[in-house]
């Protein structure tokens, strides 16, 4: 039987030279087919719980189960193509989901223009992934950072044995997820209800009806704890100190009006007090986050420095800088664009907001890939929120525009995280570094499309900002929106919880403000079943070790995520075209 060599350039048979499998038809489009499915799917999974995942594990495991299961060939290199192209397309939902969904939250979607949208943020999946070409040999080979999420995957793609068992529990997930959302649709179809999608456990253990012990029997929340573990633990505990302590305490000191009574009382102090808290704390978690972060400039400048001296010494592995100039103008002439056709701001001003928006992605691009290399989190929650603070004067306070070029700036710094992880990846595992940035290129520009069209189905379907679809994080922007242009705000709980976020996040832990403020502004009832998936998560690691959470649970964990939210997707869509009733 033929074999390919993994890592090795080329292999000899019989004198004759071979080049391996790398860049393939199968590898470009499964990564593309795949990476556009987990963005649809992460789209929505990231306005329930307000973070998402790049999800270059879980391509690397499906490219194994395809490559080898299904097409009997493929090669660690091929597969890195995959995970590579599937990624990129992924990543960049996390821009689009932080900032957009708050257009819809407050009323503004009519301003949304779909193809500057789209040309905008495109232009800062391009600007975030060739900003990162001259750092590449730098901050992998001679900085020799960590990027532990690149190494992890790098992992997967040595063990293509391995690969094929975990993407057959992968998909088994996927199948049991998709079934059970299906058999809890089964009303709208005029079948019996068997299983509800929300218990009221409070009714049933006949507890006070002001305590809301309300639960979303949500396997896709479920799976996104149980891949968390011990990290989400935090999210539970904020929720526990939201709804079971702070009420308590609130309703005891008879801080609630008289008329609010019964179950009212919970959704009062939510709406009253935990709620803008949780909120403070998002943004003072994350303001400290970027802080923290800023000496990492210094390094990242003095690596860029470092690394233009010799960019074009291996033509053969590192794009030429050309392409770093290319990329910039490129982008930066769709962000004038943009800026000219949606702020009415006259050419200067349009000018001077796309070059400050170019350099700020340049400066923010440089911190979060250092911040990932070393420490694997990425602060792109903060960033893309201080983006907005600074361009909200400089597009003369137009919200649309403004929101817009946050998650343009969201989008960039999200594909330069995740650009380094995957050349960090190619790295080991022996890719052509100079492949994976073109791949990367050329196909990047499709998440945000596909992200933006999602966040209007949903909204057309479901609503934004209410139970179903908390968006914690655009929720948050909305807020400090409201809090600079002078709107009516609880002023003086955000401040109190942008200090608590903003301690917390000087604890050391990565995120712990930002954490603990996404679960006191989340709703109890998914909150709830995500702390059920961490705990359940560390259970399992203790009585059967983390190569069991490795192998087994963590693809199993993917696929409840993945094919629920797919399914709800589906329902949205048959919703939004009259196919369906619910």
């Amino acid at each position: 039987m033929e074999k390919y060599q993994e890592v090795a350039p080329s292999v000899s048979r019989g004198g004759i030279e071979e080049k391996y499998r790398e860049i393939t038809p199968a590898a470009v489009i499964l990564g593309v087919l795949w990476g556009a499915f987990m963005a649809a799917s992460f789209t929505y999974a990231g306005m329930i719980m307000g973070f998402t995942s790049g999800g270059s594990a879980i391509a690397a495991i499906v490219g194994w189960g395809i490559l080898r299961g299904v097409l009997k060939k493929g090669t660690v290199v091929e597969n890195n193509i995959v995970q590579t192209i599937a990624s990129a397309v992924n990543i960049s939902v996390s821009g689009v989901i932080f900032t957009i969904p708050a257009l819809y939250i407050m009323g503004l979607h009519e301003e949304i223009n779909t193809l500057y949208f789209v040309l905008a943020t495109a232009a800062g999946a391009l600007l975030g992934i060739t900003f990162m070409i001259p750092l590449r040999k730098q901050m992998i080979e001679i900085d020799r950072l960590k990027f532990p999420t690149g190494t992890a995957v790098a992992t997967v793609l040595k063990t293509p044995g391995s690969g094929i068992e975990k993407a057959r529990i992968l998909f088994a997930g996927m199948i049991l997820s998709a079934v059970v959302y299906l058999i809890q649709q089964f009303p709208v179809f005029g079948l019996p209800h068997i299983i509800p999608e929300v218990v009221d456990l409070g009714s049933m253990l006949h507890l006070p009806s002001w305590i809301n012990l309300t639960i979303a029997l949500s396997l896709m929340v479920f799976g996104m704890g149980l891949i968390t573990g011990r990290n989400g633990l935090i999210v539970l505990a904020g929720g526990v100190l939201s709804y079971y302590i702070i009420t308590p305490v609130v309703k005891a000191l008879g801080w609630i009006p008289s008329d609010v009574q019964g179950a009212a009382i919970s959704s009062f102090v939510y709406g009253n007090m935990t709620r803008p808290l949780g909120i403070g704390m998002l943004l003072g978690g994350s303001i400290a986050g970027l802080l923290l972060s800023l000496p990492v400039i210094a390094v990242a400048i003095k690596s860029l420095a470092q690394a233009s001296k010799g960019a074009d010494s291996n033509s053969n592995e590192e794009l030429p800088v050309k392409y770093l100039y290319i990329g910039a103008g490129l982008a930066f002439l769709l962000l004038f664009i943009t800026t000219y056709k949606l702020g009415n701001l006259g050419v200067g001003r349009s000018l001077l907001t796309a070059l400050v928006g170019v350099i700020w992605i340049f400066i923010a691009s440089l911190l979060v890939a250092m911040s990932t290399g070393m420490t694997d989190w990425s602060p792109v929650s903060g960033l893309s929120l201080v983006s907005v603070m600074i361009l909200l004067y400089l597009t003369s306070k137009n919200i649309p525009l403004t929101i817009l070029l946050g998650a343009t700036v969201g989008v960039a710094i999200s594909g330069a995280a995740d650009m380094m992880q995957d050349l960090k990846t190619g790295h080991l595992v022996g890719g052509i570094p100079s492949r994976q940035q073109k791949v990367e290129i050329l196909t990047s520009w499709i998440g945000p499309l596909i992200a933006i069209t999602v966040v209007g189905l949903i909204w057309k379907a479901y609503g934004i900002g209410n139970d179903m679809v908390p968006a914690p994080q655009a929720m948050a922007l909305k807020s400090m929106v409201d809090a600079i242009l002078g709107g009516s705000v609880p002023v003086d709980k955000f401040l109190a919880g942008g200090l608590i976020g903003f301690a917390l996040s000087l604890s050391g832990v990565p995120g712990l403000g930002v954490l603990v403020g996404l679960s006191m502004y989340l709703p109890i009832l998914y909150i709830i079943p995500y702390g059920i998936g961490c705990v359940v998560n560390e259970i399992t690691k203790k009585r059967k070790g983390h190569e069991f959470i490795t192998e087994k649970v963590l693809p199993f964990a993917a696929g409840l995520m993945v094919g629920e939210a797919a399914m709800t997707l589906l329902f949205a869509v048959l919703t939004v075209a009259g196919v369906l009733h619910p």
